[in-house]
């Protein structure tokens, strides 16, 4: 599901140890090399954190890219991120920094009826 200012994901069990990127993710993200990770700067616009994420993908028929790191278990364990949780990713053109990638994280569970989280 796209929301306005990117792309959503709703996190699964195998998504708290590494993030199964999405074709839609990888949309707004730099390109995958397979074989080599490349480190990605995101920032968290609800705690005003960056966090150093790795992209990674295996060679092959299906790149099946996933962003795995010890940043990555940090912003898991920073923001107590549960199964059925939801990211989001977008990037952001800035002529001072260039592109900047962002990050924010919604709980339905305790914003049932948020307009953003609507068919999820």
């Amino acid at each position: 599901m796209e929301l306005a200012h990117g792309v959503q994901k709703v996190i699964t069990a195998t998504d708290v140890g590494r993030l199964a990127v999405t074709r839609k993710i990888l949309a707004v993200l730099p390109p995958v090399n397979p074989g080599n990770a490349i480190s990605i700067n995101v920032f968290d616009s609800q705690t005003d954190r960056v966090y150093v994420f790795k992209l990674a993908g295996r060679g092959g028929r299906y790149l099946k890219p996933v962003l795995q790191s010890r940043g990555w278990k940090r912003f898991v364990n920073d923001r107590g991120i549960a199964v059925g949780d939801v990211v989001c990713f977008w990037e952001e053109e800035n002529p001072t920094y260039q592109t900047h990638y962002r990050i924010a994280l919604f709980k339905p569970h305790l914003f049932p009826c948020h307009p953003d989280l609507h068919g999820v």
